[in-house]
């Protein structure tokens, strides 16, 4: 059981280095680049390291690439949003055979709940369905950057596909300089919807697809990412509208609070430019991006699930409950003692990272803070902190980026491996609290 948890973690990691390796010899080739100079290595690095974990943070434009470039890169984003959910699905189903029930039962918490048996048909789901969002989005977004007027049928057909599958794989890369600020709002609801679309994750649309729209067929699991979404989309839009509205240095439209609220979970795309944005905002959309997108997804960040099951047991306890319960359903303690777990590492990573940044940086606190917050939680907004990152600088953002696309599953593997089920029991003793 241990060796084949170790055997996925490694698979797990180095499939993602390889894909890094790669997407730096690719993208160092003359003929992706045409800056004035010759594309760094730092910078390859960088660029493949923030592709291949779908982040969007960039040291250098992306309208600085060819269009083999921009190819290569959109290419690394796609195979590190459709890799991460079908590895996970494959990694399930690698671990479910030959197990004992007993195992099997245990090993089922790597898909949230979901029947191991179901996994093949999970994996068939995930291609099936990025490829159908995908391509929908490039269609709408064809005919939305026709109705601007601004480029050739080839050019509208080109930006369509890149925004569809940077926008559902929740990366936030755009071959315009100043991503979607110079456009409708027929282009910003679209990319929200496949922000939105790849961000659900995989299990909440197969529970979805499984009980028939029958909410009382629906799992938890799904309940709580659903609502947690809304909550946070609602909650987002109307916070930006205030503080844009009350401290602002221009008014903020509602389609832009709505883009920005979605945006900040993980995607990265702008509509406004954030040095524009209160001080308040920026600090609430700093909390979105650690919070991120749900299990399972493309998005990055701590997950729905994790921060609803917080403050799930917050609320029960102010309520005097010594159980969390959730639609007549009682959540396992394991999940909530993890939850806490991952919420204070990142935190503390976070503030390590903001630490290191620092002493690099001339920028305020808060952009520092706002640059590792975004690279850990693989969102992609930067206060335009990245472009002038020493090389230092750069490594700390590539190891961050890089632990926030592995980090949650592979914690969570590391933590499993290390269960022990203690046949003893011991006498309950109670700590002074407060």
């Amino acid at each position: 059981m241990k060796s084949l948890v170790k055997q996925s973690q490694l698979y797990f990691i180095f499939s993602f280095v390889l894909l890094i390796i790669a997407g730096t010899l690719l993208l160092k080739m003359p003929v992706c680049y045409r800056g004035n100079e010759a594309l760094s290595w730092s910078d390859a690095v960088f660029m493949a390291t923030s592709a291949s974990c779908i982040t969007g943070l960039t040291s250098v434009p992306i309208s600085q690439f060819t269009l083999v470039g921009q190819i290569i890169i959109l290419l690394l984003v796609q195979i590190g949003g459709i890799g991460i959910m079908g590895l996970t699905a494959s990694i399930i189903l690698f671990l479910g055979r030959g197990m004992s029930f007993g195992n099997t039962m245990m090993m089922s918490n790597l898909s949230d709940n979901f029947s191991l048996r179901n996994t093949e048909g999970l994996l068939k789901m995930i291609i099936s369905y990025t490829l159908h969002i995908e391509a929908i989005g490039a269609i709408l977004l064809l005919g939305a950057f026709a109705w601007e007027g601004k480029f050739s049928f080839w050019q509208c057909l080109y930006y369509g596909i890149f925004h569809a599958v940077a926008g559902f794989c929740n990366a936030g890369f755009s071959p315009f300089d100043d991503s979607l600020q110079s456009f409708g709002p027929a282009i910003k609801l679209i990319v929200a919807f496949l922000i939105v679309a790849g961000g659900i994750g995989i299990y909440v649309i197969y529970d979805l697809m499984q009980s028939g729209r029958k909410v009382a067929l629906l799992k938890i699991h799904t309940r709580l990412v659903v609502i947690s979404s809304v909550i946070l989309i609602v909650l987002g839009t109307l916070l930006i509208k205030l503080f844009e509205h009350l401290e602002g240095n221009a008014p903020i439209a509602w389609i832009d609070a709505f883009f920005m609220s979605v945006s900040s979970r993980t995607a990265g795309y702008v509509t406004v430019p954030l040095s524009e944005l209160s001080p308040n905002s920026i600090s609430m959309i700093i909390i979105f991006m650690m919070v991120g997108a749900a299990p399972g997804s493309t998005g990055g960040g701590m997950k729905v699930t994790v921060v609803g099951v917080a403050v799930l047991a917050i609320i029960n306890t102010f309520l005097g409950n010594r159980r969390v319960l959730l639609f007549r359903r009682e959540i396992a303690m394991d999940n909530i003692l993890k939850s806490f777990t991952i919420i204070v590492t990142f935190v503390l990573l976070v503030a390590a990272g903001a630490a290191v940044l620092s002493p690099m940086l001339a920028n305020t606190e808060q952009a520092v803070w706002f640059e590792a917050a975004s690279a850990l939680s693989t969102t992609g907004m930067s206060m335009d902190v990245t472009g002038v990152l020493p090389v230092p600088a750069k490594m700390l953002i590539m190891a961050f980026m890089f632990i926030g696309r592995i980090g949650p599953f592979t914690i969570f593997l590391f933590l499993l491996d290390r269960e022990k089920i203690s046949r003893i029991s011991y006498p309950e003793e109670r700590i002074i609290i407060g």
